[in-house]
Protein backbone atom coordinates (compact mmCIF):
# COMPACT_ATOMS: atom_id res chain seq x y z
CA UNK A 1 0.00 0.00 0.00
CA UNK A 2 1.74 3.25 -1.37
CA UNK A 3 0.23 6.42 1.04
CA UNK A 4 0.70 10.16 -0.47
CA UNK A 5 0.34 13.00 1.79
CA UNK A 6 -1.58 16.53 0.74
CA UNK A 7 0.34 19.44 2.73
CA UNK A 8 -2.28 21.98 1.48
CA UNK A 9 -5.07 19.85 2.36
CA UNK A 10 -3.51 18.34 5.61
CA UNK A 11 -4.89 15.04 4.33
CA UNK A 12 -3.00 11.19 3.59
CA UNK A 13 -4.31 9.59 1.14
CA UNK A 14 -4.54 6.15 -0.58
CA UNK A 15 -4.01 6.61 -4.63
CA UNK A 16 -5.28 2.83 -4.73
CA UNK A 17 -8.61 4.12 -2.98
CA UNK A 18 -8.85 7.46 -3.96
CA UNK A 19 -11.54 8.48 -6.48
CA UNK A 20 -10.46 11.75 -7.98
CA UNK A 21 -8.27 12.87 -9.49
CA UNK A 22 -4.71 13.07 -7.26
CA UNK A 23 -3.79 16.97 -5.82
CA UNK A 24 -0.87 18.28 -7.79
CA UNK A 25 1.27 18.63 -4.08
CA UNK A 26 1.34 14.96 -3.18
CA UNK A 27 4.11 13.95 -1.26
CA UNK A 28 4.85 9.85 -1.46
CA UNK A 29 5.27 8.54 2.00
CA UNK A 30 7.15 5.07 3.13
CA UNK A 31 4.90 3.04 5.55
CA UNK A 32 7.18 3.50 8.52
CA UNK A 33 6.69 7.40 8.13
CA UNK A 34 2.89 7.01 7.65
CA UNK A 35 2.41 4.71 11.26
CA UNK A 36 5.10 6.58 12.92
CA UNK A 37 3.00 10.14 12.50
CA UNK A 38 -0.62 7.88 13.15
CA UNK A 39 1.13 6.88 16.18
CA UNK A 40 2.33 10.59 17.35
CA UNK A 41 -1.66 11.84 16.25
CA UNK A 42 -3.07 8.83 18.96
CA UNK A 43 -0.81 10.79 21.68
CA UNK A 44 -2.73 13.94 21.31
CA UNK A 45 -0.81 16.03 19.11
CA UNK A 46 -2.10 17.34 16.06
CA UNK A 47 -0.87 17.16 11.84
CA UNK A 48 1.30 20.37 10.86
CA UNK A 49 3.63 20.27 7.59
CA UNK A 50 6.99 20.90 7.92
CA UNK A 51 8.66 24.28 5.68
CA UNK A 52 9.08 21.51 2.50
CA UNK A 53 5.61 20.63 3.00
CA UNK A 54 6.66 17.19 4.68
CA UNK A 55 3.85 16.01 7.13
CA UNK A 56 4.53 16.43 10.95
CA UNK A 57 2.87 16.34 14.49
CA UNK A 58 3.01 19.40 17.05
CA UNK A 59 1.94 19.99 20.18
CA UNK A 60 -1.93 20.91 20.45
CA UNK A 61 -2.15 24.54 20.92
CA UNK A 62 -4.13 24.98 24.52
CA UNK A 63 -7.60 25.56 24.15
CA UNK A 64 -9.33 28.88 23.91
CA UNK A 65 -11.22 31.20 26.44
CA UNK A 66 -14.11 30.62 24.66
CA UNK A 67 -13.64 26.82 24.68
CA UNK A 68 -13.05 26.53 28.44
CA UNK A 69 -15.77 28.67 28.80
CA UNK A 70 -18.07 26.37 26.76
CA UNK A 71 -16.57 22.94 28.63
CA UNK A 72 -17.48 24.73 31.96
CA UNK A 73 -20.31 25.49 31.61
CA UNK A 74 -21.27 22.04 30.00
CA UNK A 75 -19.86 20.37 33.40
CA UNK A 76 -21.88 22.97 35.65
CA UNK A 77 -25.09 22.19 33.99
CA UNK A 78 -24.07 18.47 34.47
CA UNK A 79 -23.30 18.92 38.06
CA UNK A 80 -26.87 20.59 38.26
CA UNK A 81 -28.52 18.20 36.56
CA UNK A 82 -27.08 15.74 38.74
CA UNK A 83 -28.29 16.90 41.85
CA UNK A 84 -32.00 17.93 40.62
CA UNK A 85 -33.09 14.57 41.48
CA UNK A 86 -32.66 15.63 45.26
CA UNK A 87 -34.43 19.02 45.12
CA UNK A 88 -37.42 17.69 42.88
CA UNK A 89 -37.95 14.49 45.37
CA UNK A 90 -37.99 16.98 48.57
CA UNK A 91 -40.33 19.21 47.14
CA UNK A 92 -42.42 16.48 45.60
CA UNK A 93 -42.47 15.15 49.41
CA UNK A 94 -43.47 18.32 50.64
CA UNK A 95 -46.04 18.40 48.00
CA UNK A 96 -47.43 15.05 49.31
CA UNK A 97 -47.18 16.00 53.21
CA UNK A 98 -44.91 13.22 53.45
CA UNK A 99 -41.74 12.69 55.74
CA UNK A 100 -38.96 14.35 53.77
CA UNK A 101 -35.79 12.40 53.04
CA UNK A 102 -33.93 15.57 53.37
CA UNK A 103 -33.49 18.28 56.58
CA UNK A 104 -34.31 21.17 55.67
CA UNK A 105 -30.83 22.27 56.65
CA UNK A 106 -29.54 19.39 53.73
CA UNK A 107 -31.89 20.81 51.35
CA UNK A 108 -30.45 24.60 52.15
CA UNK A 109 -26.74 22.88 51.33
CA UNK A 110 -28.17 21.28 47.46
CA UNK A 111 -29.67 24.32 47.01
CA UNK A 112 -26.74 26.65 48.18
CA UNK A 113 -24.40 23.73 45.85
CA UNK A 114 -26.96 24.58 43.24
CA UNK A 115 -26.83 28.48 42.91
CA UNK A 116 -22.74 27.90 43.54
CA UNK A 117 -22.63 26.00 40.27
CA UNK A 118 -24.75 28.68 38.98
CA UNK A 119 -22.08 30.81 39.52
CA UNK A 120 -19.13 29.44 38.45
CA UNK A 121 -19.34 31.81 35.27
CA UNK A 122 -19.13 34.97 37.76
CA UNK A 123 -15.90 33.95 39.50
CA UNK A 124 -12.79 35.54 39.02
CA UNK A 125 -10.81 33.19 37.38
CA UNK A 126 -12.90 32.06 34.75
CA UNK A 127 -12.54 29.96 32.79
CA UNK A 128 -9.25 29.47 33.30
CA UNK A 129 -8.72 28.91 37.04
CA UNK A 130 -12.29 27.91 38.55
CA UNK A 131 -12.99 26.66 41.77
CA UNK A 132 -15.92 23.95 41.52
CA UNK A 133 -18.05 23.90 44.41
CA UNK A 134 -18.83 20.50 45.88
CA UNK A 135 -21.46 19.02 47.91
CA UNK A 136 -20.72 16.46 50.50
CA UNK A 137 -21.34 12.80 48.60
CA UNK A 138 -23.03 11.91 52.11
CA UNK A 139 -26.12 13.95 50.67
CA UNK A 140 -26.29 12.36 47.56
CA UNK A 141 -26.54 8.86 48.99
CA UNK A 142 -29.77 9.74 50.62
CA UNK A 143 -32.81 7.94 49.36
CA UNK A 144 -31.28 6.87 46.16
Amino acid sequence: MSIVFCPAERIFIDPDLWPHDLPDDIIPLNAEDHARILDELSTGRVLSVDEVGLPVTVEAPPPSAEALATEARRRRDVEIAAVRWLVERHRDEQALQIATTLTPEDYRLVQEHVQALRDVPEQDGFPHAINWPVLDPALLATGS
